[in-house]
C-alpha cells in the first residue's frame, strides 16, 4: 500500500502544479466584456475542462469551434452540458459531436445526461427534451442502453426519461410498462415519464394503465406518478376529471396535492358540467378545515387557485359564495403553469383588485427554465430586450435577465424545471393594464400576457372586458391557453 502511495504523489503534485498553472497563466480572470479568452485544447483533458468550467456562459459560446475538427469536442461537449444555455446552443453542440464522434445524436445525449450532476435538474430536462425529440429509429437503436438507465440509473429523472425513449421507439406502451412492471419504482418512474412524450397518441394509450394506479396503487409515489400522469394524458378529460375531484375531496397529503395540481392541467372546457360545483365546494370546505397560518402554503395556494378557476365556469348563484370564502382569505392567489414545450404560460390574463395584496405562483412544467416579471403598463418590450441583451448576473442572489429600471414592477427569480416560485407584492393603486413576461433572451414574443389591476374585483366580474394583447393592442379572447397542444418554438 505504501509502494502505490508513493507511486502516486509524482503524478498529483504533477497534475497540482499544471493545474496550478493554467490558473496562473491560462485563464485570466473573465473580463468585462466577456470575450473568451484563448483556450489551449492540447493539454490534459482535464486541464481543458478546467479552462472551460472558469468561463461564463458568454465566453463559452464566443469561443472558435468548427464541426469538422476533433479538437474542438470539449467545447462543443461543456455547451452540450452547461447550465443556463439556450436550446439553440445545445441543438449546434449536438450536431457537432455526432459529426466528430461519427455517432448520432441520440448517442451523444445519453453520455451528456449521464455526466451531468443529478441535482442540476433544469440541463437534465432540456437534454431530456432533445432526446424525446429525435426520431423513434434513432431511440430504437439505443434500446439497451435506454433499458439499462431506466432500470439501474440514481438519476430519478433519466430514469423516466429512459422509459418514455423506450416507449416513443416502440410506438406504443407495452414494452416499456412490462420492463417497468419488473423493476423496483420502475412504475412510478415510467409514469412520470409520461409527461415528457411528446407524441399525444402514445400518451392516450397510457390512460387504461395509469387510471386504477391512480385511483389504488402498492404504494404513494406511485399513485402520485399516477395522478400527475392523468392531466397530461389527452382523449379523457371528462372521466380524469372525475377520478381527480373525488381524490380532492377524500384524499389527503401528497395523493390530494397531486390530484389538484393534475386536474389544474385539463383544460376548463372539458370539465363535465356536474362534477364543477361540488368540486368548488370541496375546495371551500378544505380551506375551511385549513388553519390560517398555513393557507399560504403552495398546496393550500394551488387549492385556492383551483377553487378559483372553477368558479369561472359556474352560473353567478353558484359562483358567489366560493369567490366570497376564497376572498375571505385576505390574499388574491394566482397560479401560473409553463406549458410543456409551447414557450408559453398558460394563462393569457389574470385580474386582481387595486391596492390589495397578491401571491403570484409560478409552476414550471416545461423543459428549460423561466422567470416572470410585471412591467409599468406599456413597458413590456422595453423591459423584455433590454433584460435579453443583459450577461448572466455574478451574483447568485440577482434575479437574471431583469433590467434595473423602473419600468419593472416586480420580478421573480429563474424558476427552473419542475420547480415553482412565489411572487408576494400589492397590487398597483392605479387601475390599468400591467404587462407580464418571462425576460429570458428569446422567450418574451411568445411568453407574456397581462395583469388587470381592477378598482373592484367583484363589479368587473359581473361586467368582465378583456385587457389588451401588449404587442398587437387587440382584446385578448381567451384567458388561458390550450395545455395541449404543442407548437413550434
Amino acid at each position: 500500500m505504501k509502494n502505490n502511495l508513493f507511486r502516486l504523489i509524482p503524478a498529483v503534485m504533477f497534475l497540482s502544479a499544471s493545474v496550478a498553472t493554467v490558473r496562473a497563466q491560462e485563464t485570466p480572470e473573465q473580463p468585462e466584456n466577456n470575450a473568451a479568452p484563448h483556450i489551449l485544447l492540447d493539454k490534459n483533458p482535464r486541464i481543458v475542462a478546467y479552462q472551460l468550467s472558469r468561463l461564463n456562459n458568454p465566453q463559452l459560446i464566443a469561443l472558435e469551434r468548427h464541426p469538422d475538427q476533433a479538437k474542438y469536442k470539449p467545447v462543443y461537449a461543456a455547451i452540450l452540458s452547461r447550465k443556463g444555455l439556450d436550446r439553440k446552443y445545445r441543438e449546434e453542440a449536438l450536431k457537432a459531436l455526432a459529426q466528430i464522434d461519427h455517432s448520432n445524436a441520440v448517442e451523444e445525449l445519453l453520455t451528456a445526461i449521464g455526466s451531468i450532476n443529478a441535482d442540476d435538474k433544469a440541463t437534465v430536462r432540456e437534454l431530456v427534451g432533445l432526446l424525446m425529440a429525435q426520431k423513434p429509429a434513432d431511440l430504437a437503436a439505443q434500446h439497451e442502453k435506454l433499458a439499462s438507465l431506466a432500470t439501474d440509473s440514481d438519476n430519478s429523472t433519466l430514469r423516466s426519461a429512459a422509459y418514455a425513449a423506450l416507449a416513443t421507439a416502440d410506438g406504443k406502451p407495452d414494452g416499456a410498462w412490462d420492463l417497468a412492471s419488473k423493476s423496483p419504482n420502475g412504475l412510478a418512474a415510467m409514469l412520470s415519464g409520461v409527461s415528457m412524450i411528446n407524441d399525444a397518441k402514445l400518451r392516450g394509450m397510457f390512460y387504461d394503465r395509469a387510471k386504477p394506479l391512480a385511483q389504488k396503487a402498492p404504494d404513494e409515489a406511485t399513485q402520485v406518478a399516477a395522478i400527475d400522469a392523468l392531466g397530461n394524458i389527452p382523449g379523457h378529460e371528462g372521466e380524469a376529471f372525475k377520478i381527480l375531484a373525488g381524490l380532492i375531496e377524500h384524499g389527503t397529503g401528497e395523493v390530494r396535492n397531486a390530484a389538484i395540481r393534475s386536474i389544474r392541467r385539463i383544460p376548463d372546457d372539458q370539465w363535465p358540467d356536474g362534477e364543477v360545483a361540488p368540486l368548488a365546494n370541496a375546495i371551500v370546505q378544505l380551506l375551511k378545515d385549513t388553519p390560517t397560518d398555513q393557507r399560504t402554503t403552495p398546496p393550500i395556494l394551488q387549492a385556492i387557485q383551483l377553487g378559483d378557476d372553477l368558479t369561472g365556469a359556474l352560473p353567478d348563484d353558484k359562483a358567489a359564495p366560493v369567490r366570497k370564502a376564497l376572498r375571505d382569505l385576505g390574499v388574491r392567489v394566482v397560479a401560473i403553469r409553463t406549458l410543456r414545450e409551447q414557450m408559453a404560460f398558460d394563462q393569457k390574463y389574470f385580474v386582481v383588485p387595486a391596492g390589495k395584496p397578491v401571491e403570484i405562483i409560478v409552476e414550471n412544467d416545461d423543459a428549460m427554465p423561466h422567470n416572470f416579471v410585471i412591467t409599468a403598463p406599456g413597458a413590456l418590450q422595453d423591459v423584455a430586450v433590454a433584460g435579453g441583451s443583459m450577461p448572466p448576473p455574478t451574483d447568485p442572489n440577482e434575479p437574471p435577465y431583469v433590467p434595473k429600471t423602473p419600468k419593472v414592477l416586480h420580478a421573480m427569480k429563474m424558476v427552473q424545471p419542475d420547480e415553482s416560485e412565489t411572487l408576494s407584492f400589492n397590487a398597483p393603486s392605479q387601475p390599468g393594464e400591467y404587462p407580464f413576461v418571462c425576460t429570458f433572451p428569446g422567450h418574451w414574443v411568445r411568453m407574456y400576457g397581462v395583469m388587470l389591476v381592477v378598482p373592484d374585483l367583484d363589479a368587473w366580474e359581473k361586467d368582465p372586458k378583456p385587457p389588451h394583447d401588449p404587442l398587437t393592442h387587440a382584446p385578448i379572447k381567451s384567458q388561458k391557453n390550450d395545455p395541449n397542444m404543442i407548437q413550434a418554438h
